[in-house]
């Protein structure tokens, strides 16, 4: 099930420069991520700035394989200023893209989808999601861990 939100808080991202000339082309990656049984995960972020540090056209981002064990949510928002080193005073939109597990699902679950640029650019992303425990208290959770942009 994909649900846009609004978010306005944000950690760190890869974004799409744009101004380049591109042919449609398509890019794969596959991955692995472990999650915590009822949390939200961060799987992505994406977003689009322009050379000279003025937001672009948003990617577009289509679920292929929706998950089978939870839910798959994309959220809109904005990056703080600061966290795009080339363009510190930016606050760039962005969106992210979020896993959840069903509560009471431990196991493996995988999930696909794409996200096209505005050049017409497709990154097609499958990753392999493993539910697991809580962590211990004393653990500290990566920043992909954060359920915020």
């Amino acid at each position: 099930m994909v649900r846009p939100k609004r978010l306005a808080t944000a950690l760190t991202c890869a974004l799409v420069l744009s101004g380049t000339a591109a042919l449609a082309q398509t890019n794969s990656s596959h991955r692995s991520e472990d999650v915590v049984v009822g949390k939200a995960h961060r799987l992505g972020v994406y977003g689009n700035v322009q050379k000279d540090c003025t937001p672009g056209p948003q990617p577009t981002i289509r679920v292929v394989a929706p998950p089978k064990h939870g839910e798959l949510n994309v959220r809109s928002g904005k990056l703080k200023a600061g966290r795009i080193s080339r363009c510190p005073k930016l606050e760039a939109p962005a969106q992210g893209v979020f896993y959840k597990p069903n509560s009471a699902y431990k196991g493996v679950d995988e999930v696909s989808y794409e996200v096209k640029s505005a050049s017409g650019r497709v990154e097609s992303h499958t990753i392999r999601i493993t539910v697991k425990e809580a962590m211990p208290a004393d653990s500290r959770p990566t920043p992909d861990a954060d359920a915020d942009l």
